[in-house]
């Protein structure tokens, strides 16, 4: 069984019983929304009732991530706070009862963007970490976990560091490799230290090449035309779901900036190596249609198909 991100299908609109259909129709088993915010702005439980009903009837399971999770960037946060009449803890307290509610036991979230690893980063983690502590009972009650999404800002060590602190009871890793390439690590290098908790993993592609004398940019590929290993980290996650999401973003990484590099210290050679040398090996070729994701789509569900 695998899960379809709402976005990932091609002409779904804002309509949530439409994207469900849609993604049945691809077959898949679940659908997972960005925001349980777009299945009803208000959390309305009739509505939230009638969806599930439709998607039950179809044979597909919904899911949605909590989005954003970050106590000190609360401008991101107005609906949770609303939620939770200020609080920020209670309003994600609510999100979690409402998964639950439809069936979800796991619901991923993303700290922050690049910016943010550029400001406070350290406060940032040490924030996220009390929060998470703090909704471990509500975690319990609604036998679910939360799990920490690796984005472009977040390194392995860093989810490592906050599973460790939190406690894999309640907190696990919803891997996307494509975007250990923004962080410099070799996505099968970082599976392997993430692998014990990891449940999801995110499919898609992304090749590295050249970008002047100071950098690299990702560039996303169908899945068997990028980086990343595709079998061998397969075979390392096999107990966790593949979530396919098709990304949009194409990052340019310094990665031949001096200071960068004396700030990022949990680089590691090998992997910095193997990545240098994949832009060597990729050369002029140029890059797949970076707009139109339906021409990734098809790799993607013959590998999950698979």
């Amino acid at each position: 069984m695998f899960s379809l991100m709402r976005g990932s299908i091609p002409d779904a609109g804002n309509d949530p019983l439409d994207a469900i259909t849609k993604a049945a129709a691809l077959g898949a088993g679940e659908i997972t929304f960005y925001s349980l915010f777009e299945l009803s702005p208000t959390l309305d439980p009739t509505v939230l009732r009638e969806l599930k009903a439709e998607a039950d009837n179809l044979g597909i399971a919904i899911a949605a991530s909590l989005d954003w999770l970050n106590p000190l960037r609360l401008d991101r946060h107005a609906r949770e706070l609303q939620l939770g009449d200020g609080d920020l803890a209670r309003g994600v307290r609510r999100l979690l009862e409402t998964g639950a509610s439809l069936g979800m036991r796991e619901m991923f979230f993303t700290i922050g963007t690049l910016e943010d690893r550029a400001g406070n980063w350290r406060a940032q983690i040490d924030a996220l970490a009390a929060l998470l502590m703090g909704l471990k009972p509500a975690l319990a009650d609604f036998g679910m976990r939360a799990l920490v999404k690796t984005h472009e800002e977040i390194t392995s060590w860093e989810c490592l560091e906050l599973v460790e602190r939190v406690g894999p009871d309640a907190l696990g890793v919803s891997y996307d490799p494509a975007n250990m390439l923004v962080r410099l690590e070799e996505p099968l290098a970082a599976a392997r230290r993430l692998a014990p908790y990891v449940t999801q993993v995110h499919i898609d592609d992304a090749t590295l090449s050249f970008e002047g004398d100071t950098a690299l940019r990702r560039h996303l590929a169908p899945v068997g035309q990028g980086i990343i290993d595709w079998p061998s980290l397969l075979a390392l996650l096999p107990t966790a779901k593949p979530l396919i999401e098709l990304h949009r973003g194409q990052f340019a990484i310094p990665a031949f900036d001096q200071a960068l590099l004396a700030d990022q210290p949990y680089i590691r050679l090998e992997e910095y190596a193997a990545l240098v040398q994949s832009a060597v090996r990729l050369g002029n070729r140029p890059p797949t249609d970076q707009n139109d994701i339906t021409l990734r789509l098809p790799a993607a569900l013959e590998l999950v198909a698979g």
